[in-house]
């Protein structure tokens, strides 16, 4: 189960970067990933020592005011023919290991943020 759970943990970076790349659209656009250390964190009531931070911005246009409480949601989509599974997947994944996913976006801007603790 541990091993598995170790193959999962990616699958929430890679779906915000698979949405930047898909927010960005044929007219292109900038994707930034960044990974830095967090210190001294609370995830779930839990406080941890050392927890990992990756970030994963875009320029596109920002997601659509309506759909931002309800974005992991299962069966929730800003996009045509999409089921509206991946970032309520990757949120339960996320959970799984103690960790936490947020966003913020405005038009021009979105960016994900994933902890993942380390250390209690």
């Amino acid at each position: 189960l541990h091993s598995t759970r170790r193959r999962q943990r990616p699958m929430g970076i890679s779906d915000s970067v698979r949405n930047a790349l898909q927010a960005l659209g044929p007219e292109g656009g900038e994707i930034t990933l960044r990974t830095r250390t967090a210190f001294q964190l609370t995830l779930h009531g839990e406080r941890y020592r050392l927890a990992a931070r990756i970030d994963v911005e875009d320029n596109g246009p920002g997601i659509p005011p309506h759909l931002q409480d309800t974005l992991f949601y299962p069966m929730v989509s800003g996009r045509e023919g999409r089921t509206g599974l991946g970032l309520s997947i990757a949120r339960n994944l996320i959970d799984q290991h103690a960790g936490k996913i947020e966003f913020t976006s405005w038009p021009g801007h979105t960016e994900f943020s994933v902890y993942l603790p380390i250390r209690k």
